[in-house]
């Protein structure tokens, strides 16, 4: 159930970002966070994500990217303030559901393993032919 997006900007906020620039860096910032929680959200609607649609399973894999925040940009403006704030309810909601799934991924891997046998090395296996 995926939550829908309260922090998108306003018309406001982009007029005005425009006109200054530290509005425009943490527009952009909060664009980029905002998809993040948007591809998170779309993980846990469907795990598999194209592999679930490719066909025979070959995807390319998407290089791994790592958010770090900018050194020097400025205390977030006010017009920001309540996107902001929607976003990181957004990312703690997300958070909160990838946490569950994980916990639900790693009961079923326990159930998995206790089963006899599933999970062992195999070892040799002898077929006797003559009977």
């Amino acid at each position: 159930m995926a939550e829908p997006a309260y922090w998108e900007a306003d018309a406001g906020e982009a007029a005005s970002a425009a006109e200054d620039p530290t509005l425009a860096a943490w527009t952009a910032i909060l664009d980029m966070l905002e998809m993040a929680v948007g591809a998170a959200e779309r993980t846990l609607k469907d795990p598999l994500g194209p592999l679930s649609s490719s066909p025979q399973g070959v995807v390319a894999p998407l290089p791994e990217t790592r958010w770090s925040p900018p050194a020097t940009i400025g205390r977030l403006p006010a017009e920001a303030r309540r996107r902001a704030l929607a976003l990181s309810a957004a990312q703690e909601r997300v958070a909160r559901r990838l946490e569950e799934a994980r916990k639900d991924v790693a009961r079923q891997l326990h159930a998995v393993s206790s089963v006899p046998g599933v999970g062992d090395p195999s070892g040799a296996i002898y077929l006797d032919v003559n009977g």
